[in-house]
């Protein structure tokens, strides 16, 4: 038998879906295609948008058009709001956390439909959401989805610039999406310009440990074709395990590369500590160790990809590996001008990383800002 409430919530459903519908006449709507392919009818003019998923929100951002927001997801209520970790949400007033709350959040969940349709957003823009979900939200709402991408997770590549693009155009930003991109694409010219002329027997070796994905892990945990590595020409030996992606190693396999130089991810900062006091005998067998040529990196992944940040920490790691090259990179100069142009905004805090981190004969690990 059917609850009196299941009934209203049914009738309200359908009648705020029929409202949505006819907000707008064939006259005020357009086609795009999003990046999963779907051909999306929206508004030509949109002031009303809630963003979905792993890093939805971070595109908006991106544009400077918070404003537009009219629902957000719990977890993004939730989660740091620290400059170094999660910097989009940094720049959010306070007034933006109290929003209402449409859904929980996290990779592919749904948001409550109701709580959508009271928002009236025009679209919905979302991260992650496979088509069947996008298609069957657009359908219960009345709401056009649009699918956006960072490709895959782990890493942005195309996908990232083509979705802002595409989301510049939909909420009337183009212009700003253009300027972005740009940048994204000049830094990326400036750090291949640096190490570009290197020849192989130049290029620097290094492993890259203790790679947060989808949370924190120890030095085992890696990546192959790590992208900051690649945007300075380093020479990163997961790479080397005919494997992509994130990956974890054996210890007697880091062992074996011994490598000269370690990035460690500070997201990382207390399983390192913990398997030191544990096995502090093969840190200290490590020739990176030994000669003190051990650094920390942002961990650049919190809720998908903070671009910003993995470009900083391309920075980083040009300046730690071809120091003659990146002289005269100050990295809190560079902070500071990355996160301007990815968000506006000017954060005066020390970065949390960038540390060279030593591994004494007794007591904890050391992690010491460099200057």
């Amino acid at each position: 038998m059917t609850t009196p409430h299941i009934r209203f919530s049914a009738l309200l459903m359908t009648c705020l879906a029929t409202a949505a519908y006819a907000g707008s006449s064939d006259a005020e709507v357009r086609n795009v295609k999003d990046l999963a392919g779907r051909d999306v009818a929206i508004p030509k003019k949109v002031e009303r948008v809630i963003a979905l998923g792993p890093g939805a929100l971070r595109f908006v951002a991106y544009l400077g058009s918070v404003d537009k927001v009219v629902g957000i997801e719990d977890m993004e209520k939730r989660m740091v709001k620290d400059p170094y970790v999660r910097p989009y949400a940094h720049i959010l007033e306070e007034a933006f956390f109290r929003l209402p709350v449409v859904g929980p959040g996290g990779p592919g969940k749904l948001p409550d439909f109701e709580s959508v349709m009271l928002c009236r957003p025009d679209v919905i823009v979302t991260v992650t959401m496979d088509t069947t979900q996008a298609n069957n939200l657009q359908s219960k709402t009345g709401v056009p989805v649009v699918c956006l991408s960072y490709g895959a997770l782990g890493a942005w590549r195309k996908e990232a610039q083509k979705s802002l693009t595409l989301l510049g155009d939909i909420l009337g930003r183009e212009q700003r999406a253009k300027e972005l991109n740009a940048y994204i694409a000049s830094l990326q010219r400036e750090l291949y310009d640096r190490t570009g002329a290197l020849g192989a027997d130049d290029l620097c070796a290094a492993y890259f440990g203790g790679i947060s994905f989808k949370g924190a892990h120890g030095l085992t945990s890696t990546e192959a074709g790590y992208p900051p590595a690649a945007m300075v020409n380093a020479v990163n030996l997961a790479n080397g395990l005919g494997k992509q992606g994130h990956l974890f190693v054996d210890k007697e396999q880091i062992l074996v590369w011994n490598p000269d130089v370690i990035f460690v991810d500070t997201g990382s900062q207390a399983i390192l500590q913990q398997d030191f006091n544990e096995h502090r005998d093969f840190y200290r067998l490590l020739k990176a160790t030994q000669n003190r040529k051990v650094f920390s990196l942002l961990p650049y992944n919190y809720y998908n990809t903070n671009i910003e940040l993995a470009l900083l920490n391309a920075c980083f790691i040009g300046k730690c590996l071809y120091p003659q090259q990146f002289k005269d990179l100050d990295i809190r100069a560079k902070a500071r001008e990355i996160l301007g142009e990815f968000l506006g905004a000017r954060v005066d805090a020390d970065i949390p990383a960038y540390e060279s981190i030593t591994f004494p004969e007794q007591g904890p690990v050391q992690w010491r800002q460099q200057r």
